[in-house]
């Protein structure tokens, strides 16, 4: 599936029962989003529920383009299946689609205003520019948080 918006999925098969995957998880997970000076070894911040998670990877300071870590996990006979969907932040998708809507609406209404359609043609080339921009900064940040999940889940 085509999607506006960055989004990267995988489906992780671990040897480890549920359990011991949860407990991990728990383990390096905190609720504060920002490195506090005496922790190093809480990963993400979020929170760990039964059967589903919502991470992201803790940082020193705020970033936009963090990917945030929406989880499934599935108990099997052998182990359990980790079914992983990294997003943008509810607010930064949010800003994103606004301002492609505004951009679309803009570059419309001034072509139509103006019988310019170098005006929609620009307007489109500024959104191709943007979401080129988050994608790749999605995408920059998107490596970091999969070696940090894979290094926890690899621990087991």
């Amino acid at each position: 599936m085509i999607t506006l918006l960055p989004a990267f999925h995988e489906t992780i098969v671990l040897p480890v029962k549920a359990d011991r995957v949860y407990e991990l998880l728990e383990e390096a997970t905190s609720n504060k989003p920002f490195i506090q000076s005496n922790e190093e070894k809480l990963f993400f911040s979020g929170w760990v529920r039964e059967e589903k998670f919502r991470l992201s990877l803790r940082v020193h300071r705020a970033n936009n383009y963090l990917p945030l870590v929406i989880g499934q996990l599935e108990s099997t006979s052998s182990g359990s299946i980790l079914l992983i969907d990294y997003k943008l932040f509810p607010t930064t998708r949010l800003l994103l689609m606004l301002w492609t809507i505004i951009l679309i609406f803009g570059s419309i209404v001034v072509s139509f205003q103006t019988k310019n359609i170098l005006y929609l043609l620009g307007g489109a080339c500024i959104i191709a520019l943007i979401h080129a921009i988050v994608w790749s900064n999605f995408n920059l940040q998107l490596k970091p948080t999969r070696e940090a999940l894979h290094r926890l889940l690899s621990l087991s």
